[in-house]
């Protein structure tokens, strides 16, 4: 390739052989004086170079003509180009003038792109204009492989001179095993137009860029990343142009037809015209495809969308229409100006159907486990997390802000029947997601990496999770909205601090003989928090937990993850799935802090009993707060008339320096449980202040132990959770649960009476469909349930 050279006056001046002299039929007078001129600064020439002179007739740009029902003309030899991101140098049979510079040879690619000025085998597209490639003609740029049988890079020459066409045809298939493909650039001897035909495109545009571009001229883009603009027999034939130009855009592209989730802005970004210079810009497209105008004027003077006045760029905000069949539309524009130049485009955008599951983040495994030392009795870890986008929208994951994933890490211990939390972390704050096949079939989401598209992973290694830079106050967070604050706060400077610290005691193993340890890795992200669809409550939220098993060697080494993740499971579950016998249920109350349809906040309640074998039983609960930032205050297990209870006992997992919450690591603040009226009931020991950050309640991500003996054989019934933060409800109930005695089901606020209130309230819950009016625990809130409970309370327990 010639290199260019810098004139006195600043500006590029191209060299030239002779036999690359341009066309003659383009030169007027002065462009004989330019190219003498340039004869007279040449010192070298360079073998293999391009030749070229600009002409005085700048062509700016390119119209694009497209037609259908072409077909390729062969290529006839083969070019030796087999292989995946290269390219092959090739002669040209005459002269080729691009944007009036006159070329002798290229560099075919075998990613679909004709390079004049560079030689680069880059597989990545971008939009254009994109440097790596230079002056390039793209007909379509994108991942490709030319090594397979039949395939290659062919050229061919049609015509007799001075009318002769160069044919250069692809044969290929996709790197990423999308089908075949097949199409071809076709370069006139004349020099008049260049086309580009199409055959089969198995990705059909998704990943390609099609277009022609310049180093420092404007380029002329077809699509960038759009399917189904471009079907067999198209051609798209580009002709000279030096009227204003331009680069279409939809943002965000997709866009999902419901409501304000079909919003897009449509824009043109404006290359005005050249000799003479455009005056009275106008951008019209045809919008009737997404239930727009026919002639949809576009702006540029800040409003209807336009985001600066006066720049060049012509804007139109609409929503699409949610009757717009879902597929990929080619919007038309004309662009013109008043000198009576004009030139057509389109604008790509893919429409989805209207999303019913929405942004739902699930943590798709755990991954691995880094430990980092201890400091006094504590030791620190942490949890390698990979999250899916199981609905049918992306989720943000924007770095910086309020508008990504924070990640919660904990582990828990089995240990002679105990389920208890043994550690938590601080809040890992996410950052760009990489998109990665693996959950499901991955769509790249509009915003890249700024957002976690349908189908797709993203994995964060133990590494990533323990840096403390991005770690902050789980306090800071209301899991029920994934509503909280940055920044976090500044790393503390020591080894633990942040991380998931452990008790040191609570994992070695010469302590812990026949202990079970789980992991659990738990996302909260705002738009997957607060997704709604037909009226119905935010649920999204209540499967952003996952755990799985792990194994302490020692307690300096890292733990080792062992079996499979139990997906949208939390910890809690693992009591129960290790051992039968154990009862589970959620209690739930309706948020309407935010939405006025509400969303769902959760608690999970497990219990058991063991016979102790001399006339007593051992009860054990677990209370875990999944997302209910309103958090527990108060537990109450029932009890039957004559119970005798002994052995009452709390645990709680202690909560990291820095957080505003009591109970540290050298301060229990544990619960104090009271046996009276017809019920063992445990309260926090503070009470409700100002914001509820005083007092060690059950928070979000955490789960609290109650247990005691009793000399009364189990049965089972409803348990009591009491909110901490006032609000609707008081309490909540978690039905189905291990209890003292044979209990009063129609009891059902567990008082120890069964009366109107508990006619009243269960009345309540099942108007609200709450899952607390299931009844008869079959997982479905129906008339059945209201009629067993008719039943019940009719006959007084």
């Amino acid at each position: 390739m010639l290199p260019s050279l810098t004139g006195s006056d600043g500006t590029k001046q191209k060299i030239f052989t002779g036999s690359g002299i341009p066309n003659m039929k383009k030169f007027t007078i002065d462009g004989v004086r330019s190219y003498i001129r340039n004869l007279s600064r040449l010192s070298a020439v360079v073998a293999g170079g391009l030749a070229a002179l600009p002409a005085s007739g700048q062509c700016t740009g390119f119209n694009i003509t497209q037609s259908s029902g072409i077909a390729i003309v062969p290529g006839t030899v083969d070019i030796g180009n087999h292989c995946d991101d290269c390219t092959t140098a090739v002669a040209l049979p005459f002269a080729i003038t691009l944007y009036d510079t006159a070329y002798t040879a290229c560099n075919i690619s075998s990613n679909g792109n004709i390079q004049f000025t560079t030689n680069d085998g880059v597989y990545n597209n971008d939009c254009l204009p994109a440097g790596n490639v230079g002056v390039a003609i793209c007909p379509h740029w994108d991942d490709l492989m030319t090594d397979g049988a039949n395939e290659g890079i062919f050229t061919s020459v049609s015509g007799v001179a001075p009318n002769r066409i160069f044919n250069i045809e692809w044969r290929g298939h996709y790197y990423s095993g999308g089908g075949s493909v097949n199409f071809e650039a076709r370069l006139f001897e004349d020099n008049s137009h260049f086309e580009l035909i199409y055959g089969a495109l198995g990705e059909g545009g998704t990943s390609a860029t099609v277009g022609v571009q310049h180093t420092t001229l404007p380029a002329t883009q077809f699509s960038c990343n759009t399917n189904g603009l471009l079907p067999a027999g198209t051609r798209l034939s580009f002709a000279c142009y030096n009227g204003p130009s331009g680069v279409a855009a939809a943002s965000p592209n997709p866009v999902y037809a419901c409501g304000l989730d079909g919003v897009t802005l449509l824009t043109v970004r404006v290359t005005p015209g050249t000799s003479p210079p455009s005056t009275g810009i106008y951008v019209r497209s045809d919008l009737s495809a997404i239930g727009g105008g026919s002639s949809q004027v576009f702006y540029n003077d800040g409003t209807h969308g336009d985001a600066t006045a006066n720049d060049n760029t012509w804007s139109f905000r609409i929503i699409v229409s949610p009757n717009t069949a879902p597929g990929d539309k080619s919007l038309p524009y004309v662009l013109g100006d008043a000198q009576g130049r004009s030139t057509n485009g389109a604008i790509g955008l893919l429409v989805n159907p209207c999303a019913s599951t929405g942004p739902d983040v699930i943590v798709d495994n755990l991954l691995d486990v880094n430990y980092y030392g201890f400091l006094g009795n504590i030791s620190a870890y942490s949890l390698g997390t990979d999250a899916c986008n199981r609905g049918d929208f992306p989720a943000l994951w924007i770095q910086g802000g309020t508008q990504h994933p924070v990640i919660a890490q904990n582990f828990f211990r089995l240990k002679n029947g105990r389920f208890e939390q043994i550690g938590q972390s601080f809040l890992k704050h996410g950052f760009q997601s990489l998109n990665s096949p693996g959950c499901a079939t991955c769509v790249q989401p509009p915003m890249g990496g700024a957002q976690l598209g349908v189908g797709c992973s993203d994995a964060y290694g133990a590494g990533y999770n323990g840096g403390q830079g991005n770690l902050g106050r789980r306090s800071t967070c209301n899991p029920t909205t994934g509503v909280y604050s940055w920044p976090p706060p500044p790393p503390p400077g020591d080894v633990i601090g942040q991380r998931l610290q452990v008790f040191t005691a609570d994992i070695d193993p010469a302590l812990n003989t026949g202990a079970q340890y789980f992991a659990e890795g738990h996302y909260v992200t705002a738009d997957d928090a607060q997704w709604t669809h037909g009226g119905a409550p935010a649920t999204n939220g209540l499967n952003n937990a996952t755990y799985r098993r792990l194994t302490f060697a020692s307690t300096t080494a890292a733990p080792e993850l062992v079996g499979p993740p139990q997906m949208m499971n939390p910890a809690i579950q693992a009591w129960k799935d290790v051992d039968p016998a154990v009862s589970i249920a959620p209690a739930d109350y309706l948020d309407t802090s935010m939405l006025s349809v509400g969303i769902v906040a959760r608690f999970w309640v497990a219990g058991k009993a063991t016979d102790n074998g001399n006339g007593t039983w051992h009860y054990e609960y677990a209370v875990y707060n999944l997302n209910a930032d309103r958090a527990g205050g108060r537990f109450s297990v029932p009890l039957p008339a004559g119970a005798v209870v002994s052995n009452i006992g709390f645990h709680g997992v202690f909560s990291h320096t820095g957080e505003p919450y009591p109970n540290t690591a050298t301060n229990p603040d544990n619960w104090t449980g009271v046996a009276s009226s017809g019920a063992i009931t445990w309260n926090c020991p503070e009470p409700f202040t100002g914001n509820g950050d005083s007092g060690n309640a059950i928070r979000w991500g955490t789960m609290y132990n109650f247990r005691f003996d009793a000399n009364v054989a189990p049965s089972t019934g409803g348990v009591t959770v009491g909110m901490y933060k006032p609000g609707t409800p008081a309490t909540i109930t978690a039905q189905g649960i291990t209890i003292p005695g044979a209990g009063c089901p129609a009891d059902f606020n567990h008082d120890g009476i069964a009366d109107l209130f508990d006619y009243l309230d269960f009345v309540s819950a099942f108007a609200a469909s709450s899952i607390n009016a299931d009844f008869n625990q079959d997982g479905i809130v129906d008339l059945f349930d209201y009629l067993d409970f008719v039943q019940a309370f009719s006959t007084g327990c």
